[in-house]
């Protein structure tokens, strides 16, 4: 019986210690040209590392799919490299996907707006450079850029909580055809909210799929 005890203890102390406990999640995208490259690395606490290398993305035009590698490294683990194929069939049936999950789930764009509004993003630093041959292009592109990166910059600190003040610059190239962006940030949020979170579309689901099966008992003549 003391086991037990015991072990119930330690299995709520961890359940308490993750709830509280803080996700950090930070965030690099470098493109130039024809390559890009994506970084996300994953942090609790200072033992806990995760990184997650996209080193090459490519479009395949004629299969009408992205090729991804991939480069994954735990805080205590080896490195793992695996290829992906991403295809437009996969896209489609993530939409077709997430579309049924709005149906079904009431309520869904409150409880996800109040979850992105405890989320903290910060240290964003976007900068780029575009050029498209000729002069007076590539100063128009650059006018379009800035007011695109004001958008969604206005979006975030609408959305997510944004702390300090992003770096932020478009510098126009005049000579030849060139495109280059590097961003940056930092995300992070407790644990216990994306569990929460998580909890609230799990019973509006259920509920839904309840009331869906006692509304077509009741058109239908069932019991």
């Amino acid at each position: 019986m003391e086991w037990i005890l015991l072990i119930i203890a330690v299995l709520l102390f961890f359940t308490i210690l993750l709830m509280f406990s803080t996700l950090h999640i930070e965030l690099q995208f470098v493109h130039r040209n024809d390559n890009s490259d994506v970084q996300i690395k994953l942090r609790m606490y200072r033992f806990l590392r995760y990184t997650l290398k996209i080193p090459l993305i490519q479009f395949d035009a004629k299969d009408r799919a992205i090729k991804v590698k991939e480069e994954k490294q735990a805080s205590m683990g080896n490195k793992k490299k695996k290829k992906k194929r991403i295809t437009f069939r996969q896209f489609k049936n993530q939409y077709k996907s997430f579309r049924s999950m709005l149906v079904h789930v009431r309520n869904f764009y409150h409880i996800i707006r109040h979850f992105l509004s405890k989320i903290k993003v910060e240290n964003i630093s976007w900068h780029s450079a575009i050029g498209l041959g000729e002069a007076s292009a590539s100063a128009i592109a650059a006018g379009s850029l800035w007011g695109v990166k004001g958008v969604v910059l206005q979006l975030i600190n609408t959305f997510f909580i944004l702390k300090g003040n992003p770096s932020v610059s478009v510098i126009p190239v005049f000579q030849g055809m060139h495109s280059e962006t590097r961003f940056s940030c930092m995300v992070s949020f407790k644990i216990g909210h994306a569990i929460v979170v998580m909890l609230k579309i799990m019973k509006a689901w259920r509920g839904s799929k309840n009331s869906s099966r006692v509304n077509n008992e009741y058109m239908t003549g069932g019991m």
